[in-house]
């Protein structure tokens, strides 16, 4: 286990359905640990070496929540900056998904023109012209440039791409159809969490500041919600309820979450306009020297809270997106209590793709228990 810890999921089958399922997360509290007592400018050095997974959009929402408690702000221009920032390191988290993930999810060895394209894109910075870098990486997850893949903006149009198997990319989203009936037990339950708002920010804002647990458990209105690429793709008529109904019928939720990042991928290679179509980042300046920070970070929403006294940190929270869908009432949970498997080997192939899907940003292991075994 490394520093940043991990994450356990526990199932109980019987009668070949999922019983209870238990999340057990292993993740330190960093900003109390490491973070109180540091002036802002230590602050914003130390996080970034304390993250190893986007690692920009943390020390983004750092910087992000420091100004807001100092009751400053960044410039138009830095601003924009993290943004690109952001961007580039969204690339560079859904490619490696794309090219290297997608191949071991089936099984096979990582084509050699997606093995080099990761390369490019491990290196990718932000830019109106980036290079050969954006081509590379698209013909190497879909086969064709990125704008003529967004034209298949349809699921008939989408599942006839995937079912031509061009990439592993394409193989592995026509791998994940339904073969029946839905077989998760609340599949759509959770809810996604909209784009930031002040309206639902400052609650939270309150929560977190009232209870120290919040972070490791945090709620929106109540409830345990999802957050990532598929909650931020709510405006996409592929996936809202309505314009995704054939999508639905055919994919769960596992295979909507990959397709919602490949169209954000999609996006950003093609540059068809700046970074801040996926990425959404701000602050809110509280009472008492306290600022909230918020960035739409690969994984999803990321929440840095920091209140200052003299200069000095004194209190610090931070709630990242694994702690939003790998809450104990979360997505993963509601996507696997009560489904019907076939057996152990089918209930851990079932529990590991949603995490796959959910991806954590650290690592998970999933471990089966058979009644009566």
């Amino acid at each position: 286990m490394g520093p940043e810890g991990s994450l356990r999921v526990g199932l109980r089958l019987a009668a070949g359905r999922i019983g209870p399922v238990s999340v057990r997360s292993t993740r330190p509290d960093i900003a109390r640990m490491m973070l109180l007592g540091r002036s802002a400018a230590g602050v914003q050095a130390a996080v970034p070496l304390l993250f190893s997974v986007c690692a920009r959009s943390q020390a983004t929402a750092s910087r992000l929540a420091c100004a807001a408690a100092a009751g400053s702000a960044l410039s138009a221009s830095d601003s924009a900056e993290a943004q690109a920032e952001i961007a580039a390191e969204t690339v560079r988290e859904f490619a490696w998904q794309a090219l290297l993930n997608a191949a071991r999810w089936l099984g096979e060895a990582p084509a050699p023109g997606a093995v080099a394209a990761a390369r490019a894109a491990t290196g990718y910075r932000w830019a109106a012209a980036a290079g050969g870098a954006p081509l590379a990486i698209a013909l190497a997850a879909f086969g064709r440039p990125a704008g003529d893949w967004l034209q298949l903006d349809s699921w008939p149009a989408l599942q006839a791409w995937a079912a031509d198997g061009d990439t592993a990319t394409a193989r592995h989203i026509h791998g994940l159809r339904r073969p029946g009936p839905p077989r998760a037990g609340c599949d759509a339950c959770t809810p996604r969490l909209p784009r930031p708002a002040v309206d639902w920010l400052l609650p939270l804002a309150a929560a977190m500041a009232a209870d120290a647990g919040f972070a490791q458990q945090p709620t929106w209105r109540g409830a345990a919600a999802e957050t990532g690429a598929f909650a931020r793709r709510q405006d996409d008529p592929l996936f809202d309820p309505a314009g995704a109904a054939t999508g639905l019928r055919t994919l769960d939720r596992s295979a909507l979450r990959f397709v919602a990042r490949l169209r954000e991928l999609a996006r950003l290679l093609d540059g068809q306009a700046d970074p801040s179509g996926p990425v959404s980042l701000g602050a809110l300046a509280l009472d008492k020297g306290c600022g909230l920070a918020w960035v739409e970070s690969p994984r999803g929403l990321l929440l840095h809270q920091v209140c200052l006294s003299e200069g000095r940190v004194c209190s610090y929270r931070i709630v990242a997106p694994t702690e939003w869908n790998f809450h104990p009432r979360g997505a993963l949970v509601a996507a696997l209590e009560g489904a019907q498997v076939d057996g152990e080997a089918s209930a851990l192939a079932l529990a590991t793709r949603v995490a796959n899907s959910l991806d954590p940003c650290v690592p998970c292991r999933v471990e089966v228990e058979v009644d009566g075994a």
